[in-house]
């Protein structure tokens, strides 16, 4: 039988809060350097040249545990599984499997979570999603003192819908956040006052 894992997350214990932690997380990919001196010692572990990368895939990490948050949360309670339903029109409840499935083809975002994060915990993809792709690009450049600066660009493809479209992942980690805290007001998920009480601190921002 399925036991309640909330004792094992070193303090995750409500949706709203696993929110937060994916904000947090985004945040911190912001404040990340954009470049690295490439000659030089790291000052910190915010300046080694792959933190980016690592930043990014613990954020899709983040965004893909909150569908399984959010199955539980509105199967826990009626009414919130009705107002699911009415939010999210397309959404399976019938399992968590079939739930994450659903909302992963009502957000593209949400899918990209999923590839990103899928292809790191497995080497080797049984059934792998035609039309998705990631780009990492390391751009080095060199100032007139002939010190070398190196870039990391991330971006994400789709081209399963007859054209193709481009994303940066920042771009879609932001929307993410966005994503998340409108559906989960919309639902009207309890909690979030105790771990966004200030309203000029939205979440979204």
């Amino acid at each position: 039988m399925p036991t309640n894992a909330t004792d094992r997350t070193l303090g995750l214990i409500n949706i709203w809060q696993v929110l937060r932690k994916l904000l947090w997380e985004v945040e911190l990919l912001a404040a990340i350097p954009v470049k690295i001196r490439i000659e030089a010692k790291p000052a910190d572990v915010l300046h080694v040249e792959d933190a980016r990368i690592y930043a990014a895939i613990n954020a899709f990490s983040t965004s893909l545990a909150l569908i399984d948050w959010l199955y539980h949360c509105v199967k826990e309670l009626p009414l919130l599984g009705e107002r699911c339903m009415e939010v999210l029109p397309n959404c399976d409840l019938s399992s968590s499997e079939e739930f994450s499935k659903s909302l992963r083809k009502i957000s593209r975002p949400l899918n990209a979570s999923h590839q990103v994060c899928n292809s790191n915990k497995h080497f080797f993809l049984r059934k792998p999603q035609s039309g998705f792709h990631t780009m990492i690009a390391n751009i080095v450049s060199t100032d007139i003192s002939g010190a070398a600066e190196v870039s990391v660009v991330m971006h994400i493809t789709h081209d399963d819908r007859g054209s193709l479209e481009e994303y940066s992942v920042d771009e879609i980690l932001r929307g993410l956040v966005a994503w998340w805290q409108s559906t989960l007001e919309a639902i009207n998920v309890p909690g979030r006052d105790e771990f966004f009480p200030d309203a000029k601190t939205s979440c979204a921002r």
